[in-house]
């Protein structure tokens, strides 16, 4: 998965992004990804929240069910 689809919400792009980066590389690195961005955005002045973290984890947990993106989306949507 090259881009996320338009239209998600922020809690589905972490979410998303977070699975892909797991099936792709590691969960690992997804959550080396994830907690990047946050301090990023701490130090960045960006919108750093530990409800992103949490969805981060959760993406991480739904790249576990499978390969397919769609998947990941229904999971990350529960």
């Amino acid at each position: 998965m090259a881009a996320l689809p338009p239209g998600l919400s922020d809690p589905e792009k972490h979410c998303l992004a977070s699975a892909g980066i797991a099936s792709r590389c590691s969960p690992f690195e997804a959550w080396l990804a994830g907690w990047g961005k946050e301090l990023r955005d701490a130090l960045g002045g960006g919108d750093a929240s530990f409800d992103d973290v949490a969805e981060n984890r959760r993406g991480r947990h739904c790249a576990g069910t499978g390969d397919d993106p769609d998947a990941w989306l229904q999971c990350c949507r529960e």
